[in-house]
C-alpha cells in the first residue's frame, strides 16, 4: 500500500471474483443443461408409452366399431323377421344372438396415461400436445366410457328376457367365438308376439348406434393425437 500498488492489488482481486462467478455460472449452465438432457429423455421415454396405448385404444375401437355395424345388420334382419311375419329358419339363430349384444366388453389402456400422470404433465414440452392428451382422455374417453357403463346397466333385465325366449344352441359353442352362440327360440309364435321383445331389439339398436358415434369421434381423436406423438 505504502508503495501505490493498492489498485493493483483491488483490480486483481476484482479479477478473481468476477473469474469464480464465471466458473459458478458455466457450472450452473452445465447443471441444467444435463438436467433438460434428462427430462426430455424422460419426456421420450413417457410419451413412448402413451402412444403404445393410444395404438392399442384405436385397435380396439376399430375393431368394437365394426362389430357394431356386424349386429346392427342383424338387428335389421331380426325386427323384419318379426314385422313382416317372415317364416323362421335356422340361419336365424345367430341373428339372434347378435342383435341382442349392445357391444363389445371394450376397456381402454390407461397406462401410459398415468404414467404420465405420475411423472407430471409439465414434462411434455408442447403445450397443444399437453392439453390435447389431457382432453381425450379426461373428456372424450371419460364420456365414451361413461355412456357404455350406463348402456351395460341395462343387460341384466335383458339376459332375462333372452332366458325367457330362448335356448342357447350349446353343441355350436366355440372356444374361438365363446359368445356367439346360437339362440334357439322356445316358441316362433310366443317371440313374434312377445311385448317385449321387438322394442328391446330396437332399443339396443339405438342405444349401439349411439356409441357408434361417440366411437367415431374418439377414433378420430386418438388418430390425430397419435400423429401428434409420431411427429414430436
Amino acid at each position: 500500500m505504502e508503495t501505490g500498488k493498492t489498485s493493483k492489488y483491488f483490480k486483481y482481486a476484482i479479477g478473481e471474483i468476477v473469474l469464480v462467478v464465471i466458473g459458478i455460472l458455466i457450472a450452473l449452465q452445465i447443471n441444467n443443461w444435463n438436467e433438460n438432457k434428462k427430462e426430455r429423455k424422460l419426456e421420450k421415454k413417457v410419451l413412448t408409452e402413451l402412444l403404445s396405448s393410444l395404438e392399442n385404444n384405436y385397435n380396439s375401437m376399430v375393431s368394437d366399431s365394426t362389430y357394431r355395424a356386424l349386429w346392427n345388420k342383424s338387428s335389421d334382419i331380426v325386427i323384419n323377421f318379426i314385422e313382416s311375419d317372415l317364416p323362421y329358419v335356422d340361419s336365424l339363430n345367430i341373428h339372434f344372438q347378435h342383435a341382442r349384444k349392445p357391444g363389445t366388453n371394450l376397456s381402454l389402456s390407461y397406462a401410459g396415461y398415468e404414467g404420465l400422470k405420475n411423472v407430471g404433465f409439465g414434462i411434455i414440452t408442447s403445450d397443444s400436445l399437453r392439453k390435447n392428451i389431457v382432453e381425450l382422455f379426461e373428456l372424450t374417453h371419460k364420456s365414451l366410457l361413461e355412456e357404455m357403463e350406463y348402456f351395460e346397466s341395462f343387460q341384466p333385465e335383458r339376459q332375462a328376457q333372452i332366458d325367457r325366449l330362448f335356448s342357447y344352441d350349446d353343441d355350436k359353442f366355440s372356444l374361438e367365438k365363446p359368445f356367439d352362440v346360437p339362440l334357439i327360440p322356445n316358441s316362433i309364435n310366443t317371440l313374434k308376439s312377445d311385448p317385449l321383445f321387438l322394442p328391446m331389439i330396437k332399443s339396443i339398436k339405438v342405444q349401439r348406434n349411439i356409441i357408434s358415434v361417440m366411437l367415431y369421434k374418439n377414433i378420430k381423436e386418438t388418430k390425430r393425437t397419435i400423429g401428434l406423438l409420431e411427429n414430436t
